[in-house]
């Protein structure tokens, strides 16, 4: 229980400071995982530009199904200019994650390498592949506030 009560207090800490001024939206994103299969609900931040279109997207993300996940994620995304309203990204990421199962929990550490595409400045579609004890991969679908 002290973890899990420490991992909150981290992951509070963690949204006030991305609640900053110099973030320029808040989105919300639904999603799957695999390794653990869950279903993934998550509210994430974008940055204005950091550099000519480098961002970065800090996110917490809740899971379920197998087991139960709580993750703070740090992303960087880099997007790429296009005349159309499709507009890719390519990114890496840290993340923490906290995962709960029946009789136990653990806490851990790892990164993430990811794609996606913005449709219009609001929706997007993104994929993740886990490096470390973490998720295998993710699929998420989700609209962010320009």
């Amino acid at each position: 229980m002290k973890r899990s009560t420490r991992l909150l207090t981290a992951t509070l800490l963690c949204l006030a400071a991305a609640a900053t001024p110099s973030f320029a939206g808040l989105g919300f994103h639904a999603g799957a995982s695999l390794d653990p299969d869950d279903f993934l609900v998550g509210l994430r931040f974008k940055s204005h530009p950091i550099e000519e279109s480098f961002f970065i997207v800090p996110n917490v993300e809740v899971g379920f199904g197998d087991i139960t996940m709580i993750a703070g994620n740090l992303d960087g995304h880099y997007n790429f200019k296009t005349s159309s309203k499709y507009s890719p990204y390519i990114g890496a990421g840290l993340t923490l994650n906290w995962f709960d199962f029946e009789d136990e929990s653990d806490l851990e550490f790892g990164g993430s390498i990811l794609g996606g595409i913005m449709i219009t400045p609001k929706w997007f579609f993104e994929t993740k592949i886990g490096l470390g004890d973490v998720p295998d991969w993710k699929f998420i679908v989700g609209f962010e506030k320009p």
